[in-house]
């Protein structure tokens, strides 16, 4: 191998007049990347970048989307809230017949005291309907000083004025889901007052002989049903 004789001198000068060597260490990757892209930054996104032209229009956008439920999802959907209906509307144990048996339990004590107070009351013609306040109203053939009193006798029934509450919403809740029977009437918020009178309801609502021993109990889920669907066909209009 040749070695060049003036690399040799160069070398022997730098060990012979021990100077000192500085070597560089290589700048850290991480830090010139970093360092780079900085400058990269405001170069050509702040000094180099061209203004965006002002905008002549500017409109938030909406983007909705509409989730579609498949024909036989509906069709369950439907059938199942049939059902539902129709176990609350008619059968024992629905809220509708529940509600009307909270009424009943309370009905022979409230009757008892008005006639305590008033005895010509038990032969005279009066009804109860539910306002839309929720407020029980006294209606029929009889003086305002008669129907203040079992006002106040039922209205101060806070047990029975949360049932026939619950009877009523729980009535337009499940017509409004059901078909035919008794969804086929206009029954709403509007007219439920004039419709039914809740004492013809719970003075047909006693079980016979026959219904108390096969359910050991005097309401009968049987014959409310029976003068629901009477009130409708004389009070209510079909839809």
């Amino acid at each position: 191998m040749k070695v060049n004789s003036n690399d040799t001198n160069l070398a022997s000068q730098f060990i012979s007049n021990g100077s000192e060597v500085k070597i560089n260490k290589p700048v850290n990757g991480k830090e010139q990347i970093n360092s780079e892209m900085e400058r990269l930054a405001k170069d050509i996104y702040h000094n180099d970048q061209p203004k965006e032209p002002k905008a002549t229009y500017d409109k938030p956008m909406n983007i909705s989307t509409n989730n579609v439920v498949s024909t036989r999802e509906a069709e369950e959907k439907a059938l199942n809230n049939i059902r539902i209906a129709t176990v609350n509307l008619y059968m024992p144990g629905g809220e509708v017949s529940n509600s009307v048996e909270k009424m009943f339990t309370q009905y022979d004590n409230i009757v008892a005291e008005i006639a305590a107070e008033q005895p010509s009351l038990a032969n005279k013609d009066w009804g109860i309907s539910i306002s839309q306040s929720g407020e029980l109203e006294v209606t029929g053939s009889i003086n305002d000083k008669e129907k203040s009193l079992i006002s106040e006798k039922l209205n101060d029934n806070g047990d029975f004025v949360a049932a026939a509450n619950e009877f009523k919403s729980s009535f337009l809740e499940h017509i409004d889901l059901g078909v035919r029977g008794w969804s086929s009437y206009d029954v709403n918020e509007d007219n439920f007052s004039k419709i039914f009178d809740l004492k013809e309801i719970l003075d047909n609502s006693q079980g016979g002989e026959s219904f108390k021993q096969a359910w050991n109990k005097d309401f009968s889920w049987l014959e409310l049903n029976d003068n629901i669907s009477s009130q409708l066909r004389r009070n209510a209009e079909r839809e």
